[in-house]
């Protein structure tokens, strides 16, 4: 009788699972290899000279489009045929857009075009994107890009007259048409320059003209210390807002200086006219007597009382004033100790009691230089 081996040892064959299991860990293995050895050796290329990889640019694109199309679906869209929220839009591109995009239409300047990826001409952003997604990529940016998000956190307000202009841009000028490179008043653009006076009038007006839309406040006879302390809340980004923060944050405090006293001396500018009485006469009561039931002050007890240091509210626009004042009551503008008190009375009022004192204040003539008023 043969003896028995006892060093044979017995070994387990691999289930089909168990190998390829295996083969995964080993390929996993190979391609961290081969990233790593790509990523240390520097062979791609990452200079703006040299285009990305037909996939890798496929891929990005893909990526980006994705991401923006999943976040992007929700948003609701208001009516950006309204022509004030196009004329804001318009300056507020040439002043924040166009030195990279250019004027929709036309060429843009020899730096942009050497970006990687070259910023597109916006005048056929509605050929990719919807108006949701639009204002989502304006609002966000896009990393690794160049573009930046809007510099003002929570003013979404000011994001929609930006696709709103590029609406206008896609619907009234055929593919290859040249936009008028003109202003509001006929006057040449700039879009890479600077001068204070310049900046400033082409949307608030000046001692001729007013605002460019209503949805911008007249500034003709305000506070000269009303006018410089909000500049300088804008330039340390204290105070919101993407169409002012860039602004202000180019001038000097002379630049503060001469705005806000030549602004205080600009005589009052014709405003609406048309007003429903009995809606002026119901914000007229919130404007007096405040609503001691929903703890919101008279307006008239800061606004009005001669204290430089609040504006002037009557003859501004009714959009404006309605505007602010929502901004308010959904948790914007509340960075500033005045925006504070503000965003307190903004959250206590109704959408109808902010129509109706915004309507009575915007009834009323323009305060005469000065400020007292």
């Amino acid at each position: 009788m043969p003896e028995r081996d006892d060093d044979v040892v017995m070994v387990r064959r691999l289930t089909r699972w168990e190998r390829l299991g295996m083969a995964a860990l080993f390929l996993a293995g190979v391609f961290l290899v081969g990233v790593a050895v790509f990523v240390w050796t520097g062979y791609y290329n990452i200079s703006a000279k040299s285009e990305h990889w037909d996939f890798t640019t496929e891929i990005l694109e893909t990526v980006r489009d994705q991401s923006i199309h999943a976040r992007a679906g929700s948003i609701a869209v208001p009516d950006l045929d309204n022509p004030g929220m196009v004329a804001l839009g318009r300056e507020h591109y040439r002043g924040g857009c166009a030195s990279c995009h250019g004027m929709p239409g036309e060429e843009r300047n020899p730096i942009a075009r050497e970006m990687l990826p070259d910023p597109p001409d916006l005048a056929y952003a509605f050929d990719r994107y919807d108006p949701s997604a639009l204002f989502w990529l304006i609002d966000n940016g896009i990393k690794y890009t160049g573009m930046p998000s809007w510099p003002g956190t929570g003013r979404q307000d000011e994001v929609w007259p930006m696709v709103a202009y590029l609406k206008s841009v896609h619907e009234e000028n055929p593919p290859g048409t040249v936009v008028d490179n003109t202003s509001g008043d006929g006057e040449p653009i700039d879009s890479y320059g600077f001068h204070v006076l310049d900046e400033c009038s082409r949307c608030h007006g000046d001692a001729q003209t007013g605002p460019v839309s209503d949805r911008v406040p007249s500034l003709s006879g305000q506070p000269s210390d009303y006018l410089e302390r909000a500049l300088r809340e804008y330039r340390v980004g204290l105070r919101e807002s993407g169409y002012m923060e860039p602004a202000a944050f180019a001038l000097t405090d002379q630049d503060i200086s001469q705005f806000a006293t030549l602004y205080s001396q600009y005589p009052p500018q014709s405003g609406e006219t048309a007003f429903d009485p009995e809606q002026v006469a119901r914000g007229a009561e919130i404007a007096m007597n405040g609503l001691p039931e929903d703890d919101v002050p008279a307006c008239t007890s800061c606004h009005g009382n001669g204290n430089s240091q609040f504006p002037n509210l009557a003859g501004q626009s009714q959009t404006y004033i309605e505007g602010q004042l929502e901004l308010w009551r959904n948790g914007g503008r509340d960075t500033t100790p005045y925006g504070q008190i503000m965003a307190v009375i903004g959250r206590n009022m109704s959408p109808r009691q902010i129509e109706d004192v915004s309507a009575f204040f915007a009834s009323l003539e323009q305060a005469a230089p000065g400020g007292g008023q």
